[in-house]
């Protein structure tokens, strides 16, 4: 597919709208869909103090890059990610400070947020973040996977075979989710790689891609998900972000993460089939969120869990 990736004309054109000298510039990280969620939605480049990434073409729809580049703004502007220097939502370019292994930064993996320290500080920075102002648009990740759905049918891509059986059954969540929540400011991102740990026990999020106003306990389930498959030791985490452990908020996380394994299946699955990036492990990371939703759909505390958030039981 022409014009799918980011060119090294486009990367340059961001560079020179950034201000930006970008001669001798070095790679940013390279795409990587298992074992990490990692830069699969843009090009990067190191250039000075400053991180350049822009968007691929090919992944452009279905992303709101006005509310990225706003909330990743506001971030910064909290203190809860990397300044922001320049953005452009027009390109999908944003140009933000660096956060470099030789100053003593590196990317979370799931294993970090195992540790108390960090997770609590992963937790204290979400809270931070769905504090700032609000934002234009609304993330939806009911509309986003019924518009999935749809665009297998357009280009004629199998979906899998149970397909109605997970749409029903996360749609049973779905009166329950949609009620009963204050929007915020929310990443809608829950992948370790997309924490970074810095010196004194820093952590910062990075990546807006999927901004917009949601329930921040989404934010909070699909990363608790991140760290660990058990719930019992999700309760730590969830207690650090809300004060306390209650049945209901906790059971409406943990829902938002199976809707979130739904919808990154669903997302990975299709770009297996439209991405022109075939060495990305694409169906492999859409075969494990899968396989994690299953496992949750099937548990016999699944339906107790709607009724735990919805106030019944």
């Amino acid at each position: 597919m022409s014009g799918a990736l980011v060119t090294n004309e486009m990367m340059a054109a961001a560079c020179a709208a950034a201000g930006l000298a970008c001669d001798g510039a070095g790679p940013g990280p390279a795409p990587l869909a298992s074992p990490s969620y990692l830069a699969l939605e843009s090009a990067s480049i190191l250039t000075g103090e400053v991180f350049l990434k822009v968007m691929h073409p090919e992944m452009r729809e279905g992303f709101d890059l006005d509310a990225a580049m706003t909330l990743a703004h506001q971030a910064g502007a909290a203190g809860v990610g990397p300044q922001v220097l320049w953005s452009d939502a027009a390109q999908g370019a944003i140009a933000m400070e660096a956060l470099t292994e030789a100053d003593g930064w590196r990317r979370a993996m799931q294993k970090d947020l195992q540790e108390p320290p960090v997770l609590a500080g992963a937790m204290a920075a979400l809270k931070a973040l769905h504090a700032t102002p609000a934002l234009a648009t609304r993330f939806d990740p009911f509309a986003q996977i019924d518009a999935q759905i749809a665009e297998f049918g357009r280009i004629g891509a199998p979906l899998p075979d149970d397909i109605d059986w997970l749409r029903r059954l996360i749609g049973a969540a779905e009166p329950v989710l949609r009620t009963g929540a204050t929007l915020a400011p929310c990443r809608n991102d829950g992948a370790a790689s997309n924490l970074m740990l810095g010196p004194g026990g820093t952590v910062l999020l990075v990546d807006y891609d999927r901004a917009g106003m949601n329930d921040p306990l989404y934010d909070l389930g699909v990363l608790l998900a991140e760290a660990t498959d058990f719930e019992r030791d999700m309760q730590a985490g969830y207690a650090a972000y809300a004060g306390g452990v209650d049945d209901a908020g906790f059971a409406r996380a943990r829902l938002w993460s199976f809707v979130d394994d739904m919808l990154h299946a669903l997302w990975a699955r299709l770009k297996a089939r439209t991405s022109v990036r075939g060495g990305v492990e694409w169906l492999k990371y859409g075969e494990w969120r899968l396989m994690r939703l299953r496992m949750a759909l099937n548990h016999p505390q699944f339906e107790q869990k709607i009724r735990l958030a919805g106030g019944a039981a």
